[in-house]
């Protein structure tokens, strides 16, 4: 096995220098940037077991040497290795060389994750324990808010303004009306105005459920004179049927959106309707569909407002992906679904008061339309206080002070108001 180091003013060259000398099937063992352009080290005839025995696996073995002397080292150590893997796992298909990692490099970056994780975790215990001797109650409510789900950043905004000469019952019940201040509820009736309602969001949230929902309500209060059902899902298997079927009941028109010229049709046939429900398709952001969906509610020549539609029972990272999927239409307004299936509301919750998503209606079963009810404040939290009552465990204690006090690592305590 032949090991050399190559030096050059860019990549480039230095990858065409390697193939010149050393051929297309070399194996390149690091890369880095020096003064003056960049280095290579590349094998022919590469043998593993070799290599480890050589003196790269010596200087390997100094960093782990030198990563056990602290805790802020292992951090360093972390940050860097983490660079180096990430520029050592580029394929270069001009050259016809690739990237090799080593197996213990791929050791050392578990043992420092692992570290780094113990090292929060003991972080984020004295972080809470630091709240708790400073501020009794405050940590208290902290911990009753994590029990409903709400994020640490809520929570700590509103414990802050808790004055701590509060009993525990009386600093509860205004927390607890703080947070239903925050929640924000969409004053409008949707039903009651004259527009285009989009509703968007993934597969499963209930979209298709609450538009008929909507459209139930709508005739039943007002008529079928002046309403419109549409849909853009002609993908999902009985997805068009199912909304069809309940057009048909409720007497109302119907049409199926494909592309911009039928978007533009239903928009100048029925312009003098007072209200067009639109159901999506609940599409993956890298589907090329899905982009072509948002492009045809973006450039529509009427404006379409767009109603997120969130499930209850997903996780928060889930909800967050669906409004930066859709971010670029400008929702205002939400609708939360599957109340009753959910064993916390407090996620769903946190993530419209994050975003200012203002909350039109709140399902909760799949009657149509009795299980839909214009949002209110007060009925959420008390859903939430019945479902942490049901599902609260004490085992799930240490992960909400792990996640509060997690949170005051990067927002110190010496930030809180003194009162």
């Amino acid at each position: 096995m032949k090991i050399r180091k190559y030096f050059a003013a860019d990549m480039r060259q230095a990858l065409n220098l390697v193939r010149q000398e050393q051929g297309p099937d070399v194996v390149i063992l690091s890369n880095r940037k020096v003064l003056g352009g960049v280095e290579l080290v590349a094998a022919e005839d590469y043998d593993e077991s070799l290599y480890m025995a050589s003196e790269h696996a010596k200087d390997i073995n100094n960093v782990r040497s030198d990563a056990k002397q602290s805790n802020e080292g292992r951090l360093d150590v972390a940050s860097s290795q983490t660079r180096e893997i990430q520029s050592e796992s580029i394929v270069s298909s001009e050259s016809g060389a690739f990237w090799s990692r080593e197996p213990s490099i791929d050791l050392i970056q578990q043992e420092i994750n692992a570290l780094r994780k113990l090292l929060e975790q003991q972080m984020s215990g004295l972080a809470w324990g630091d709240i708790g001797r400073r501020h009794p109650l405050w940590a208290g409510l902290l911990r009753k808010l994590g029990q409903l789900g709400i994020s640490p950043a809520i929570g700590r905004e509103i414990v802050e303004q808790i004055p701590e000469n509060y009993s525990f019952d009386q600093a509860w019940r205004t927390t607890l009306a703080l947070l239903s201040y925050r929640i924000p509820i969409q004053d409008d009736n949707i039903l009651t105005n004259d527009s285009v309602v989009a509703f968007a969001g993934t597969s499963g949230t209930g979209k298709t459920t609450t538009v008929a929902k909507l459209a139930a309500k709508y005739v039943l209060e007002n008529g079928a004179d002046n309403i419109v059902l549409a849909t853009m899902d002609s993908y999902r298997v009985g997805g068009r049927e199912q909304l069809s079927s309940y057009a048909r009941i409720l007497g109302i028109p119907f049409r199926t959106i494909h592309n911009a010229d039928d978007l533009a049709e239903l928009l100048e046939h029925f312009y003098s309707r007072k209200l067009i429900l639109i159901d999506t398709a609940g599409l993956s952001p890298n589907d090329m569909r899905h982009q072509q969906q948002v492009s045809l509610l973006k450039n529509a020549h009427t404006a379409i407002q767009v109603c997120l539609v969130f499930s209850a029972t997903s996780q928060v990272a889930t909800l967050t992906q669906i409004v930066d999927t859709y971010r670029s239409l400008n929702p205002s307004v939400s609708v939360l679904t599957k109340l009753d299936e959910a064993s916390s509301l407090g996620g769903v919750l946190s993530v419209v008061m994050d975003e200012g998503l203002k909350i039109a209606y709140q399902c909760a079963g799949q009657q149509v339309p009795e299980d839909l009810q214009q949002a209110q404040a007060t009925d959420l939290i008390a859903r939430s206080i019945a479902m942490m009552k049901r599902y609260s465990q004490e085992n799930g204690e240490e992960e909400i002070e792990q996640n509060f006090g997690r949170y005051a690592i990067y927002h110190p305590l010496s930030e809180y108001h003194e009162h």
